[in-house]
């Protein structure tokens, strides 16, 4: 199966794995405080790489503290839990620094998100350029696939992230090379 991004849209038809679920049900909780964008390795396995992951990689734009607090406080209530308790802690110490929050299911910590703020310029051009994907009346934004390429053909270049760009390649129709060059440098810019 090949896919097409159209006017940063694409509608598919898919069977809802048991990720996919959990990824949803966070999904409805985070879109009310904050815009999203999923990137790494579940944008492989969302468009049918069959390997395993034991975390969802996304960046959220920047909100204010009371905001993140209310979006915290319906993730607790909601039977989630944090890698920290203390949420001005997730928020000062991590999110504004640069580093990363885990959320997971109570009792169900193998599958979770790895949250961070968008900082770095590639971060922000990634929820700038996200697209959306439509399918059984449910619909998730993800980063750029040129990006996703890049960055895991030129930066990541684990055997698995090769691999996930390699699909990546293969699945998506209209891919821009040009793209793909222009985020390998932007990338190495902040990365090296």
């Amino acid at each position: 199966m090949q896919f097409e991004i159209k006017n940063n849209k694409l509608f598919i038809d898919k069977e809802i794995t048991e990720l996919d679920k959990f990824v949803f049900d966070v999904i409805n909780i985070l879109e009310k405080y904050a815009d999203y964008v999923i990137i790494a390795g579940y944008v492989s396995i969302f468009f049918g790489r069959a390997r395993a992951t034991e975390d969802i990689d996304l960046f959220i734009k920047r909100i204010p503290y009371a905001k993140f607090k209310k979006m915290y406080d319906e993730f607790i209530l909601k039977d989630y839990e944090f890698n920290i308790e203390d949420p001005k802690s997730l928020y000062e110490d991590y999110l504004k620094k640069g580093s990363s929050i885990n959320l997971w299911k109570k009792d169900l910590p193998l599958l979770r998100i790895d949250m961070k703020f968008a900082n770095k310029k590639t971060q922000k051009d990634a929820l700038k350029n996200r697209f959306i994907v439509n399918f059984k009346n449910k619909s998730l934004y993800f980063g750029p696939v040129e990006s996703q390429i890049a960055y895991k053909r030129y930066i990541a270049k684990s055997q698995k992230d090769i691999e996930d760009a390699r699909h990546l390649e293969i699945v998506f129709k209209g891919l821009d090379l040009n793209k793909i060059e222009k985020y390998k440098k932007a990338f190495e810019e902040e990365f090296y």
